[in-house]
């Protein structure tokens, strides 16, 4: 679910079953607030690998 302000602020929430693996406010989305494609990437990727950590120690919750 996302919700998001015309303004660029707003909240990001992402779920698996009943588990919630992210949360996230947002801020200044109109704007690219990377320095590279490089660190966009890494910060993709810790947040998929935080969220498989979730699920896998619920996995009950998140298979619901």
């Amino acid at each position: 679910m996302m919700k998001l302000h015309h303004e660029g602020f707003g909240r990001l929430v992402l779920t698996a079953g009943r588990l919630i693996v992210f949360n996230k406010f947002l801020r200044d989305v109109h704007r690219f607030g990377f320095d590279s494609m490089e660190s966009l990437e890494a910060a993709g990727e810790k947040i998929v690998a935080d969220a498989l950590e979730w699920i896998e120690k619920y996995p009950d919750v998140a298979r619901y």
